[in-house]
């Protein structure tokens, strides 16, 4: 059974007619959810409070979404803007998060199907589309909550900068990201270098992607660096942030992954956490922008999720580019894990 968390809020806000961070991407993902073949209900996500928000997110990140209400467009940064409905769709979509933690415990599955979506949004700043970062808040809630160890894998084509940020010094959330390459690619962070600071240090784990990285390479660094890493740290909850813009073409990316390739990443992480969370999972919509597939492209992320028996890694011939990033990230990380 898989719960999503919807609201029509998602529908109200967007940021320009051209702008593909837009409501049709809900609106398509959930019209392939109902044709799934698994178990899939529908909840209304309930609105996040302000003090909720702030235990985040700074008061003033906090009022400037709320002030835009009172505008038509406001400009956070040159691709961020807000609508007089911004503030309600954000509120929305961290309280999808939120719920995610509040019914961790009788939920296995579950997803906020909400947009705007949040792992760029820091402390302090909007961007990258997004306004308040709603799995910093799953997260922040869970450790609310009495829950001591959460890993965070973001497989969303840009590195999630304020995810990583917001726990940068924190041992009790593992942030793992298979991300492009910042050298070429927004948001210009997520090094194999940042492994935290302080006691978060070997808490973050960044595997920077060549360009047309293709399926069988992107398995192999899951198996072979955040499959051992997860396992070491012993999560009770894995958070997901499913951004499906590492698809081939997405307009906004440079990776070159199919809708099969998300069926075998929800594998993962579904064997992952049936071994070591009692298949609590919670997955939080992030980017993706290629409408032909994205709603496939999650319907099969939950069909493997819920299907996660498998025996065979993939062991495929690497080209030169990947193993060198490969062998980097393994050599900053075999210290901690």
């Amino acid at each position: 059974m898989l719960r999503v968390y919807h609201h029509p809020n998602s529908l109200l806000h967007e940021m320009g007619p051209d702008h593909l961070e837009a409501p049709v991407r809900v609106e398509i993902i959930e019209n392939e959810l109902k044709k799934a073949e698994y178990d899939v209900s529908f909840q209304e996500a309930r609105y996040a409070t302000e003090k909720e928000i702030m235990e985040t997110h700074s008061n003033n990140l906090y009022e400037l979404v709320e002030q835009s209400k009172n505008t038509d467009r406001y400009f956070f940064t040159m691709d961020t803007i807000s609508n007089r409905k911004t503030y309600d769709a954000s509120l929305t979509a961290a309280g999808g998060a939120i719920q995610i933690a509040e019914n961790i415990k009788e939920v296995d599955n579950q997803f906020a199907m909400l947009r705007p979506p949040g792992h760029h949004a820091t402390w302090d700043s909007a961007m990258g589309f997004c306004f308040f970062n709603n799995i910093a808040l799953t997260a922040n809630t869970l450790l609310a909550n009495q829950t001591s160890r959460i890993a965070i894998i973001d497989v969303d084509h840009h590195h999630g900068n304020g995810t990583q940020d917001l726990f940068y010094m924190s041992p009790n959330v593992l942030y793992t990201s298979m991300h492009a390459d910042p050298k070429v690619a927004f948001p210009g962070t997520g090094f194999p270098t940042d492994v935290g600071v302080g006691d978060g240090e070997g808490y973050t784990i960044n595997i920077p992607l060549p360009i047309q990285t293709h399926d069988p390479e992107y398995l192999v660094g899951f198996d072979q660096i955040l499959t051992p890493s997860i396992e070491n740290f012993k999560p009770e909850v894995i958070l997901v942030s499913l951004g499906l813009d590492g698809l081939f073409e997405d307009p906004y990316g440079i990776l070159a992954l199919s809708t099969d390739g998300f069926f075998d990443i929800g594998r993962r992480v579904g064997s992952l956490a049936k071994k070591l969370t009692n298949s609590k999972v919670g997955v939080i919509l992030e980017g993706g922008y290629n409408y032909q597939e994205i709603g496939v492209a999650t319907t099969k992320f939950f069909e493997g999720l819920q299907n996660p028996e498998f025996d065979q890694r993939v062991t495929p011939e690497l080209n030169f580019r990947f193993k060198q990033v490969l062998d980097k990230v393994k050599q900053i990380n075999k210290q901690y894990w």
